[in-house]
């Protein structure tokens, strides 16, 4: 078994069909040729976990902000057969450190499903797992009603989502102590998701009570993901 880094072509194209396909649902998904091209021009990467006969195994894709300085775990997934044998975390765990030491991000993200407004199935997996899968892994979520923006072509918002602080920079603790977050890098970074997926930020009810807790004076609180029901759920 081996990690390697991701590019266009054959190896994209198998990751996409054969890991990431089947593992999320259409509307939090790009298409195969969003994929590619972001590969191409830069606006994701990541690696894949290759098994000694070349099948593949796990895929893990980020896509980095430089305005915000953010980097969003947008994708990170093994195959059905390949789960419970510690390939996530090994994949998880050498992704983030390439990150780190590549872009210093002061912020590294990741969406996932709420438990409590997504349910398992066999075709997507478990939110309750993935939820404890970053849990172990140090994963904190900020408290505001989170919702994946529309990833356009028609595509709808995914309501019910957590948005996970997996590391935090020092430099990043809000006014109110370790267990805050500065505002301001995650306004920037919402602001320009928004943006390069809907064409701008609304003013909808859900867009606006999502940026609200960026107003807080003390900075976004970070909880514990065991703790998650806490948070608001986006409507």
């Amino acid at each position: 078994m081996r990690i390697v880094e991701l590019a266009v072509g054959e190896l994209a194209d198998r990751v996409f069909h054969e890991v990431l396909a089947p593992a999320f649902p259409p509307a939090e998904l790009v298409t195969l040729d969003e994929f590619q091209a972001g590969l191409r021009d830069g606006g994701m990467e990541g690696s894949a976990v290759l098994g000694d006969d070349d099948r593949v195994l796990g895929a893990a894709v980020g896509e980095w902000s430089p305005a915000s300085r953010v980097l969003l775990l947008g994708y990170l997934a093994v195959t059905a057969g390949s789960r419970a044998g510690g390939i996530g975390s090994r994949l998880h765990l050498h992704q983030l450190d390439r990150w780190r030491a590549k872009y210093r991000p002061c912020l590294m993200l990741a969406e996932v499903e709420r438990p409590d407004a997504h349910q398992a199935s066999e075709a997507y997996g478990d939110p309750t797992a993935r939820l404890r899968f970053y849990g172990r892994h140090g994963a904190r979520a900020l408290d505001l009603p989170y919702f994946q923006p529309a990833l356009g072509g028609g595509r709808p918002r995914v309501p019910g989502m957590l948005l996970l602080a997996l590391h935090v920079d020092t430099e990043l603790a809000g006014p109110g102590g370790p267990e805050t977050v500065a505002a301001e890098p995650v306004r920037t970074y919402l602001t320009e998701y928004l943006t390069l997926t809907e064409g701008q930020v609304a003013d909808d009810p859900a867009t606006v009570a999502m940026l609200a807790p960026l107003d807080h004076p003390d900075g976004v609180r970070l909880l514990p993901v065991d703790r998650y029901a806490e948070i608001p759920a986006s409507s």
